[in-house]
């Protein structure tokens, strides 16, 4: 089953993260010297979940912005890996790719996560198999 927002906030809380929200600008960030993440207001659910979850990642990994391009990039896309295997679940996914024939915006739509992320989440399960 998918994972919800409540669930999310659940985990944020769990790991000692406090939530807030912010206007403009990114769609989200993560300070762990004082453990905040902020999410931008206006959001639809599947971008605020995904923003979440990937915030979530940077949390879960301690991450800190190095200034080093190469480093930053390894962290994103953790981040991005940490929000999949949280966000989606097989058998959801496999689901909805039979409902939408496979139709990638509408699988992302039902899983209430962003085409990014799901990609993500496509090339992780590519590279199990593989």
């Amino acid at each position: 089953m998918t994972i919800s927002a409540v669930e999310l906030h659940l985990l944020a809380e769990s790991m000692g993260v406090q939530l807030q929200r912010h206007t403009g600008g990114h769609p989200g960030w993560y300070d762990h010297h004082r453990r905040i993440i902020s999410t931008r207001r206006g959001q639809s659910i599947g971008q605020y979940k995904s923003v979440l979850a990937h915030e979530l990642g940077h949390a879960a990994h301690r991450d800190t912005p190095t200034g080093n391009g190469h480093y930053d990039q390894r962290q994103e896309r953790r981040a991005d890996e940490y929000a999949a295997q949280l966000l989606i679940n097989p058998h959801d996914f496999e689901a909805a790719a039979i409902w939408h024939h496979g139709h990638l915006p509408a699988i992302a739509d039902e899983l209430e996560v962003t085409q990014h992320i799901l990609k993500t989440w496509q090339s992780m399960a590519a590279n199990r198999v593989a």
